[in-house]
């Protein structure tokens, strides 16, 4: 299949890791761009910044996912890890399975929540794995009870990643570990989130920088509690 004719270099996709559970409620999006495809081969690189010891897990025979966009249209294909040819490449075979499909506009609105974050550079394994442990410890009653108060921040917020004036130095890649508490008192949500664009500096406020983060780890159930809450927050707006 000729997979050149719809991927270009340097075209940033999603690389999705197939889950082989079924029942799984993690998301997981990885970013990737492209280098090379060469008939049913794709060298895809990715923009993490990755220490030694900290590239993502990916093994030989893995399943995975690429997702983009071409004329307008989301493009999906299925593959198979094959290699790994510098800490931040990854090579796929590719199966003969290209879908075009209708991409789907994540809800997104205006709201004041709760924000902690963390920031970190080149730190994929490391925020992978406190992401899946915050998920865990959250569960419990003591831990939330240890979380105290979280300042309420003016921010944009969809079921795919947040809008957000985040303090410098900051650069595009970057992974913040999220909690959002969408309302006080309630269990917040843990996001692992990648920076993907970043706003003009502003010499009126050189202490905050407007980002854009996409959500890398987050569970489903979260993503569902973030879409209800919007419905929630536009329904009181449609009363005022």
């Amino acid at each position: 299949m000729p997979y050149a004719r719809y991927f270009r270099p340097d075209q940033k996709l999603t690389l999705r890791p197939v889950k082989t559970d079924t029942t799984s409620d993690v998301i997981e999006d990885l970013s990737a761009f492209v280098l090379q495809f060469e008939n049913n081969r794709a060298l895809l690189r990715l923009p993490y910044d990755n220490r030694p010891g900290e590239d993502y897990p990916f093994q030989p025979g893995m399943e995975v996912e690429l997702v983009g966009e071409a004329l307008g249209l989301g493009l999906r294909a299925t593959g198979t890890l094959v290699t790994c040819p510098q800490r931040d490449q990854v090579e796929i075979e590719l199966n003969p399975d290209l879908q075009a499909f209708q991409r789907r506009l994540h809800p997104r609105g205006d709201v004041r929540v709760g924000l902690r974050y963390t920031r970190g550079h080149g730190t994929l394994r490391t925020f992978r794995n406190q992401w899946e442990k915050n998920v865990r410890i959250l569960t419990t009653k003591s831990a939330l009870e240890k979380l105290g108060h979280f300042p309420r921040v003016d921010l944009n917020l969809g079921t795919g990643g947040i809008r957000f004036a985040i303090r410098p130095p900051v650069q595009v890649a970057d992974l913040c570990m999220l909690l959002i508490q969408l309302t006080a008192n309630e269990s917040p949500i843990c996001a692992l989130a990648e920076v993907v664009w970043l706003a003009e500096e502003e010499n009126e406020n050189p202490s905050r920088r407007t980002a854009g983060l996409k959500f890398i780890n987050i569970l489903k159930s979260d993503q569902q509690r973030i879409e209800q809450f919007l419905k929630e927050q536009r329904a009181v707006e449609g009363q005022a």
